[in-house]
C-alpha cells in the first residue's frame, strides 16, 4: 500500500512539474507580431494603422506578387489574417475599411 502511494505522488509530482513547464505566459503583441521575410509585410500594417486602407490593400497586392516560395506563402497568409482581423475591427463604423474588408476577401477568395 506504501509503494502505491509513494507512486502516486511521484507521478502527481511529474504532472505538476510537466504542467508548470508547459504553461509559458505570451504577451498577445508577441503572438499576433509578424516577424516575416516579406518586405512589404510592415508597409500593410503600417497602412492599417494610419487608416490608409487602399494604400494598405495596394501594398497587399504588391506583397501577394512577391511570394516565391512555401515559407512565404505562409507568412502572406498570416499577414492578410491579421489586416482582416484589424478591419473586422473598425468594418462596422468605418465604410472605407469594411469596402477594404470586402475587397480583402475577394482578393482571397481568388474573384
Amino acid at each position: 500500500m506504501k509503494h502505491l502511494a509513494w507512486y502516486t505522488g511521484l507521478i502527481l509530482i511529474g504532472f505538476c512539474i510537466g504542467l508548470g513547464t508547459g504553461c509559458k505566459k505570451s504577451s498577445v503583441a508577441e503572438s499576433t507580431a509578424v516577424e516575416s521575410s516579406l518586405p512589404e509585410a510592415a508597409a500593410v500594417i503600417a497602412a492599417v494603422d494610419k487608416k490608409d486602407y487602399d494604400g494598405a490593400m495596394a501594398a497587399l497586392i504588391l506583397a501577394r506578387e512577391g511570394v516565391t516560395n512555401d515559407e512565404q506563402q505562409v507568412q502572406f497568409m498570416v499577414l492578410s489574417r491579421q489586416v482582416q482581423f484589424k478591419l473586422n475591427e473598425v468594418a462596422a463604423t468605418d465604410p472605407k475599411a469594411n469596402e477594404a474588408l470586402m475587397s480583402l476577401r475577394a482578393m482571397t477568395l481568388g474573384r
